[in-house]
């Protein structure tokens, strides 16, 4: 009799001990977020502009003497993170193993490179069960509003970038118009577990019409298993996420295009290429995000990403082209977005007047 009723009792309590568990992880992923927040704006006071998503030194030399200029911007970071020790021994030029290597590292996909294998605890959410084999990783993501092209690029003003990021471009405060409470500036992404879970891998290849219709990226996944790509499929040579050291928009960025743990998809067989990169988790309906005034706030994956999926918005050099097929705010700096609030949360300079979850 006791053993019964000592069974039933555990069969009670473990629902509660798994949400008990789910909400820890949640509220974890959550401090690190904070974290990065504070870092965000120590970083600017101290330099009066935010990392680029993609910094470092070179392009000169070959991958062993330079890091191409693909340094993600969570490099920039640790000095602010309580990671001076890491930092350091990047920053330092360095023999490892026979080996030597520049001050600021060699390419973020150098493996023989320690400090590239370093995981740092705050860069990877709890929930997440991904390995940091053979490079430390990454559940946050930089990002670029709703932006498709251009996503690694060199930008000499605000008028060619959507969102507070993009490439190599470098963003102050002042210029996010509107308003550091209103604008995403990071956001989780999911990892890769070597199953082709959709969240934690970018779909290549992909017909360039997907920027007509994006949600044939949503829904390219296997029929027979929502969630996953296909066996037949081709996915990118490193998850999202798989390497925190690199800048490249398929491993360390996120749109405001589709909803939350939604497909990622690109047109090319690079993970520089064009593409739609969505935001993901591994926590139940939604995912975490960082506004730019270091608030952290949770999203529902069904958030208002508009009405009908209008094309993307692709942006130009000039004014003209950036607004031919779009509705143009003349009160704006930039069109405003056509995906609804979650659009209008990732855009920096477009005049949106919403209303944040």
């Amino acid at each position: 009799m006791v053993v019964t009723i000592a069974a039933i009792l555990f069969g009670l309590l473990m629902p509660a001990v798994r949400t008990s568990s789910g909400a820890a992880r949640r509220m974890g992923c959550s401090n690190n977020f904070k974290h990065l927040g504070l870092a965000m704006h120590n970083y600017h006071s101290s330099y009066n502009q935010l990392p680029a998503m993609q910094g470092g030194t070179g392009p000169q030399g070959n991958e062993m003497e330079s890091n191409l200029r693909r340094l993600s911007g969570l490099v920039a970071l640790l000095p602010f993170l309580e990671q001076a020790e890491l930092w350091e021994n990047i920053t330092e030029a360095s023999t490892i193993e026979g080996e030597f290597y520049p001050s600021m590292g060699p390419a973020p996909w150098v493996k023989s490179y320690s400090p590239w294998r370093t995981q740092v605890p705050s860069f990877q959410c709890p929930a997440s069960p991904a390995t940091a084999e053979p490079f430390g990783l990454t559940s946050y993501a930089f990002c670029v509003g709703d932006q498709v092209d251009r996503l690694n690029d060199d930008h000499e003003s605000t008028r060619t970038v959507r969102g507070v990021f993009a490439g190599r471009f470098t963003t102050k405060f002042r210029d996010i118009k509107d308003g550091l409470s209103n604008t995403i500036a990071m956001a989780e992404i999911g990892n890769d577990l070597g199953d082709r879970y959709a969240i934690g891998q970018t779909l290549l290849g992909q017909s360039i019409d997907m920027f007509e219709s994006p949600e044939s990226c949503r829904v390219a996944t296997d029929p027979d298993r929502p969630g996953f790509y296909s066996q037949e499929s081709t996915l990118a040579s490193v998850g999202r996420g798989g390497r925190w050291a690199d800048g490249a928009a398929a491993i360390s960025a996120v749109a405001t295009i589709l909803p939350p743990n939604s497909a990622s998809c690109s047109v090319g067989l690079r993970l520089t290429d064009d593409a739609i990169l969505s935001v993901g988790s591994f926590h139940q309906h939604g995912a975490h995000f960082l506004m730019c005034d270091g608030a952290v706030r949770f999203v529902t994956d069904t958030i208002d990403h508009g009405e009908g999926l209008p094309p993307v918005i692709r942006v130009a050099e000039d004014e003209s082209s950036l607004s031919e097929s779009t509705q143009f705010d003349s009160d704006a700096w930039l069109p405003v977005s056509p995906y609804g609030l979650w659009g209008a949360l990732g855009t920096a300079r477009s005049g949106e007047a919403e209303d944040a979850p």
